[in-house]
């Protein structure tokens, strides 16, 4: 099963101070750990990064190529939109940047998912019980129009999390032995910080 991918990079980051896909995980920087995460999953045809502008990374080098969203202003929303609007696959993998502890198993393991359902999305569940719809795979086509229509039609959209809920996307449990931190959410330095040693 091909897909394409997209690795959301555009948050404000206010906690964080900065862009936070450019902090420096280690020896790479936490858009580029995220990138070729993913490239190295079977059937990944391409790699995109989703900025929040195209004036965002104007004097950074930016590791993959990148696009801006198209609807800004709604936060995650926007970022997911734009993604489904430019992949060129029937199936598209959407993956924040501000999640470096991701493994390659539980990648892989929801690519696989998705190729023995129908469902129009495979999204992980994390330990502590919430899904992560920003690290999940979606069949383009139809969960594009879901989100356009949503985005049309609410003046206050409700979390990804409802979202994928509601249009009845497939889950992945977490496999035996995950650890609690795959998960790990890098909003502030000192997230980053534990980050980098869970890393090394």
């Amino acid at each position: 099963m091909r897909f394409d991918a997209f690795i959301l990079v555009g948050g404000r980051s206010s906690r964080f101070g900065s862009d936070k896909a450019l902090a420096d995980l280690g020896s790479m920087t936490l858009a580029e750990t995220a990138a070729r995460s993913i490239e190295r999953i079977p059937g990944c045809a391409d790699v995109t990064l989703v900025s929040a502008n195209e004036t965002q990374f104007t004097d950074a080098e930016m590791p993959r190529k990148a696009i801006f969203d198209k609807n800004a202003g709604l936060g995650a929303w926007s970022g997911f939109q734009t993604a489904l609007a430019a992949s060129k696959c029937e199936m598209t993998f959407i993956l924040a940047c501000d999640l470096p502890l991701v493994g390659r198993e539980l990648l892989e393991n929801i690519v696989t998912a998705a190729a023995r359902t129908d469902a129009p999305a495979v999204v992980p569940r994390q330990p502590d019980g919430r899904l992560q719809p920003l690290c999940g795979i979606y069949r383009t086509g139809p969960v594009l129009a879901a989100v356009d229509a949503r985005i049309a039609s609410e003046m206050r959209l409700p979390s990804l999390i409802s979202f994928v809920e509601d249009i009845g996307a497939a889950v992945l449990e977490p496999s035996e032995g995950a650890s609690p931190d795959e998960f790990l959410n890098v909003n502030t330095r000192e997230d980053l910080e534990k980050a980098r040693r869970l890393s090394s």
